[in-house]
């Protein structure tokens, strides 16, 4: 069974010869996303006073959300192919999710999303009730709690919203392999692969904090890198798992 530190190694070699395509499809990916977000925000929707026009935004922010994620699956689909030593390349192929039953790849992302967003769920209330202005010269006076209580929910949701994603974390990789899984068997999936793998996943996660960390440095654009390394090692931590693991859909 492989260590962290390996699975990484393995990653590298892997994209040897193939970051210049995997960065360029990762570009193509943040700007459709980009594109999509400043959509929604142009539309004014969060700073107006109406309460249909705020419930249209975080509507139309959960659909956004799902169609980035539909669009991360065409990257993550390249760079698996790389694990796999077959490297597809074709017109695109962002968009795969989107031909290969959305449906599937749909329901998965908001079982997902929900198991590991409800915790946010108080930081979400309070922060719903901040005023959507604030005129510097009359602060008002429960504007600094209101701030430390949102960012204290949000810090205590992030621990258990790490954990609760981990059983799932092998599903996209797990409809690359069989596109005729259904949702619930390609959950179901995932969470046998990854039993006893909790820790060893946590690890390898954490392995790639700094990297994280220091992107924000480079105002993000070390991500277009450092993106590609860390699906590609998901994708070798599956291929190891799928060996392991007899029960798959």
């Amino acid at each position: 069974m492989m260590k962290p530190k390996e699975i990484r190694r393995q990653a590298r070699i892997s994209l040897e010869g193939n970051y210049f395509f995997a960065v360029n499809l990762t570009i193509s990916l943040t700007l459709f996303t980009m594109a999509l977000t400043l959509l929604l925000q142009s539309s004014n929707l969060a700073v107006s006073a109406r309460s249909f026009d705020q419930a249209l935004f975080w509507i139309l922010t959960v659909i956004v959300t799902i169609l980035s994620a539909l669009l991360s699956v065409g990257l993550i689909r390249f760079l698996y192919s790389l694990c796999l030593k077959k490297p597809v390349v074709q017109p695109g192929m962002l968009f795969y999710a989107f031909r290969m039953q959305p449906d599937t790849f749909i329901l998965t992302f908001v079982f997902r999303y929900l198991v590991s967003y409800i915790w946010f769920a108080p930081a979400l209330y309070f922060y719903l009730q901040l005023p959507l202005a604030v005129d510097p010269t009359a602060i008002p006076p429960e504007l600094p709690a209101l701030l430390a209580r949102v960012a204290a929910c949000g810090l205590a949701a992030l621990i258990p919203a790490v954990l609760c994603s981990l059983p799932w974390c092998l599903t996209v990789f797990v409809l690359l392999d069989d596109p005729d899984c259904s949702p619930a068997e390609a959950l179901r999936t995932s969470r046998i692969l990854m039993q006893g793998q909790y820790l060893r996943v946590l690890r390898l996660w954490l392995g790639f904090l700094p990297l994280y960390l220091l992107s924000l440095t480079s105002m993000g654009i070390g991500l277009l890198w450092v993106r590609p390394y860390f699906y590609v090692s998901m994708g070798h931590l599956y291929l190891e798992l799928r060996g392991d693991r007899a029960e798959v859909c």
